[in-house]
């Protein structure tokens, strides 16, 4: 995701999905004007609050229908959450109710031959339930499965330009995962 961030000095921006708030801190050091943070889980939001400049501006909420007013931030970054949604579409929506004129959105997703592959996912256009386990377990999810077409979806491209695109693998994982890309890194501007 580093590799997409454009200039955040002075900048608004929400983290969506903020977990521990460990990319806030990054954003921090970048000099955003202002960092927002929201997480679905209330564990995460309380850890990520021990860390962070301005607590106060952290909060339990939901992608797809946040408080947020409109026209709110120069940029909306998310890391490992977008993927959580069931509806895609409706976090699209959201997004670009709250992004302003020109907005800048990043998400980084799961690979859809990820779920396929190293999840062994039953068949690729049926929505599966991945379950997973997160911080030693204390954290139970489930991830849908998701095909290009709903990450790329019309949806998408009604409130949004596609200004980059990365396929990568996860450097971490075992030899088998490096076979196939683990994630992939949407950079995209609004309409």
């Amino acid at each position: 995701m580093k590799k997409c961030l454009p200039d955040l000095k002075g900048k608004i921006i929400l983290d969506i999905g903020c977990g521990h708030g460990k990319d806030i801190l990054l954003y921090e050091k970048l000099d955003a004007k202002e960092i927002w943070g929201m997480d679905s889980s209330q564990v995460m939001i309380n850890e990520a609050k021990k860390l962070v400049k301005d607590p106060q501006k952290l909060s339990v909420a939901s992608i797809d229908n946040t408080y947020f007013k409109n026209n709110q931030f120069d940029v909306v970054l998310g890391r490992f959450a977008f993927h959580y949604l069931e509806d895609m579409d409706k976090g699209y929506e959201e997004m670009a109710r709250i992004l302003k004129s020109r907005g800048i959105l990043i998400l980084v997703v799961d690979h859809p031959i990820r779920a396929l592959v190293g999840y062994k996912k039953k068949a690729y256009h049926i929505r599966e339930n991945i379950k997973i386990s997160l911080y030693n377990k204390k954290i139970k999810l489930l991830i849908p499965t998701h095909t290009f077409a709903e990450y790329l979806s019309p949806k998408f491209f009604k409130h949004f330009y596609l200004e980059h695109f990365i396929e990568d693998i996860d450097k971490e994982l075992g030899s088998d995962a490096k076979k196939t890309p683990g994630f992939m890194v949407i950079k995209a501007v609004k309409r």
